[in-house]
């Protein structure tokens, strides 16, 4: 009896403890749930939209900070002025949850616009100042998605936010040996949307352009200013169901033409807040005048690395990525890469199995918009009509077929000389690897592919007779993984593409840390297939020093060295 009493007594202390401590952690956790976001700001480099304007300055300006989940459902807003010092702005949040952050700046005489509970990102009427413009800089907005808002995770501290205006610019210009004598007094865009809250419209948006709720249509008219410019906003686009323009001019003869400016075929103006349009405007031999839209489009530069992160955390990985400057890293050995961490940095990762070999991630500065049918690779969205199809890879790590070839006894295959039997048994090790490659790349919808990774096996291209005869490598090998994807449409090697030579040229990849035993070889590669316009600028190996590596870090933390590719597209 007293042993079951004591009992009942202990039961009852435990249970208190354990209500005190659970209303304690409640308390604590409760406390602990908020964070704070701090957001740093910062104008697009190389934007100067007003001739007038050498720099651009934030201070003075009002802001407002739209908060949307993840869903587009709003959450709250905030607003504020900026001070003459302010260059950060804090947000307070709830851990655990995904957030999407519009910012809009303005001039102190500027409506920001409204919303109310219940409401979604889709009822913001357009963050637009009234038409026509008479300053680009009347409003800036967060350069995010194609939406304009920042997708960020609570769990993060500090996010950069990048604004660029609101507006994009229309240049006149004259052909100066027919059309000098020409005065355009005025413009008028008739069919301009003016209510859809996009930031950048694509082509292949056009459809949910369309159908979108709320799709006010204006006309309106524009004097340009003296340097002959003019500007519009973003979400104007020529299309069955956008934009038209009309100049109204007087010719030589001192006569009024209105002329409709034709839009070429093939072209969508795709007009994105902070770029410049031109309407170019020319007489024919008997005087007839004609006006044309056209772009003048800078070549766009996709910058991608391979990188075995040999589990290195998140943190790292992601200094690593600034720091190599590029837009897209195909990471291999992602075991302690947090998505969530990727995220709070505005990137966007894509995490996926490969062939037992762990996780593979694509981290990225650009949204994906779709993935392949096996999960290898994503369509970036690079703006301006560019998507590239970035896929990633981890080849089986044995058999190591040049260990075989140069007498090194690996993961239970022994060394030897029979070149066939070591291409059988690395063929065979990687084949299923190969086959969901060639499937996915059968499946592309754009002519720019890319597939990168730690292949461990080398390129068909590397191991020669010129190579043999060098001795840089044992044997001539046509290496049976790159080959084979080769041979199912990858039309190129980019290392070898830059520097085909690889007698003078080895670009080893493996291994940084070289054991005695270690034999030298490049197995991160990128190969790629490329649309008619599209080229590769460089292609440079990361490393520990400059025998070794074109780009240098001292004090090297991975495995394996990385490789930076520049793909360039002309339009």
């Amino acid at each position: 009896m007293l042993k079951n009493t004591l009992l009942v007594i202990l039961l009852t202390i435990s249970s208190l403890f354990s209500a005190c401590a659970e209303e304690y952690v409640g308390d604590v956790q409760k406390e602990s749930n908020t964070k704070e976001i701090r957001f740093s700001l910062n104008m697009e480099r190389g934007i100067t939209m007003s001739p007038t304007r050498s720099s651009m300055s934030l201070a003075g300006m009002q802001w407002k900070i739209f908060c949307f989940d993840d869903q587009y459902n709003y959450l709250f807003d905030q607003t504020g002025k900026v001070g003459d010092m302010t260059d950060e702005i804090k947000v307070s949040v709830t851990k655990g949850i995904i957030y999407r952050f519009l910012f809009l700046f303005t001039t102190a005489d500027k409506t920001f616009p409204t919303l109310q509970s219940g409401h979604t990102y889709w009822d913001l009427s357009a963050y637009s100042p009234q038409l026509p413009l008479t300053d680009p800089m009347t409003m800036l907005v967060s350069k995010g998605e194609q939406d304009g808002t920042l997708r960020v995770a609570a769990s993060t501290s500090s996010v950069q936010v990048t604004l660029s205006p609101r507006t994009s610019r229309i240049v006149l210009q004259k052909d100066p040996n027919t059309a000098s004598g020409i005065t355009v007094n005025s413009v008028s865009y008739t069919n301009a949307v003016s209510s859809v809250p996009y930031v950048h419209i694509e082509p292949q948006h056009y459809n949910e352009y369309k159908n979108l709720p709320v799709t006010t249509r204006t006309t309106y008219q524009y004097v340009p200013q003296a340097d002959s410019v003019c500007y519009i906003l973003p979400d104007m686009c020529a299309n069955s169901f956008g934009m038209n323009a009309t100049l109204h001019i007087t010719d030589r003869a001192s006569k009024k033409q209105d002329i409709p400016v034709a839009v070429p075929v093939g072209l969508a103006l795709n007009a994105g807040g902070g770029r410049t349009y031109y309407i170019e405007i020319a007489a024919d031999i008997n005087g007839k005048i004609s006006a044309t839209w056209a772009t003048r489009a800078v070549p766009k530069t996709l910058k991608l690395a391979t990188q075995n992160l040999w589990g290195k955390k998140a943190s790292v990985v992601i200094d690593y990525f600034n720091k190599i400057d590029v837009d897209v890293l195909c990471a291999q050995e992602c075991s302690n890469l947090s998505e969530a961490e990727i995220n709070a940095q505005g990137l966007y990762v894509h995490t996926h199995s490969n062939n037992g070999q762990g996780k593979c991630s694509i981290i990225s500065r650009y949204p994906f918009s779709g993935t392949t049918p096996n999960k290898y690779g994503v369509y970036i969205d690079l703006g301006e009509g560019i998507v590239a199809l970035v896929m990633n890879c981890h080849g089986a790590f044995k058999p190591y077929g040049p260990y075989q070839l140069n007498g090194i006894e690996y993961g239970g295959f022994a060394s030897t000389t029979d070149v066939d039997y070591v291409v059988k048994v690395n063929k065979q090790a990687r084949q299923e690897m190969v086959d969901m490659l060639l499937a996915d790349l059968a499946s592309a919808t754009t002519p720019f592919v890319s597939i990168s990774g730690d292949f461990n096996e080398p390129s068909w291209l590397d191991w020669t007779e010129n190579t043999k005869s060098a001795g840089t490598t044992p044997y001539a090998v046509q290496w049976p993984t790159t080959h084979a994807l080769w041979e199912g449409g990858i039309k190129g090697d980019a290392y070898r593409t830059i520097h085909p030579d690889p007698v003078t040229h080895h670009g080893y990849t493996w291994t940084p840390f070289p054991s005695a035993k270690d034999s030298k070889d490049r197995i991160d590669i990128t190969l790629y297939t490329l649309s008619p316009n599209t080229t590769v600028k460089s292609s440079q190996i990361i490393g520990e020093d400059t025998n070794t590596s074109d780009i240098v870090f001292p004090s090297w933390i991975f495995d394996h060295r990385g490789l930076r590719t520049e793909f360039v597209y002309t339009r």
